[in-house]
């Protein structure tokens, strides 16, 4: 857990977040999906995914629609992931 301080200098714990390539990954695996041809869906090119699933790419709002459509999880799921994910790197550069 990374260590963060509120405004009234509590500490306060929150959680390590994961990209969400990874668990696109997770979901493209136990879905039984072919990485190609799911990556040739979401109009990327194979190596784009793969570099999605290392977390190497970012969902932005475009692709997060792409997912909703393909996987039936939200948009605003995906967001949520990605925004998460991005605020701990901040928080963990700021503490440096």
């Amino acid at each position: 857990m990374a260590k963060v301080l509120n405004q009234n200098g509590t500490s306060l714990r929150t959680p390590i977040a994961f990209h969400p390539g990874e668990f696109l990954l997770e979901e493209v695996e136990e879905r039984g999906l072919k990485k190609t041809e799911f990556a040739k869906s979401l109009g990327l090119l194979p190596g784009n995914l793969s570099e999605l699933f290392k977390g190497k790419r970012h969902i932005n709002a475009r692709m997060a629609v792409r997912l909703e459509k393909m996987l039936n999880i939200s948009a605003e799921y995906w967001i949520g992931l990605q925004t998460t994910y991005d605020l701990n790197i901040a928080r963990e550069l700021e503490h440096v």
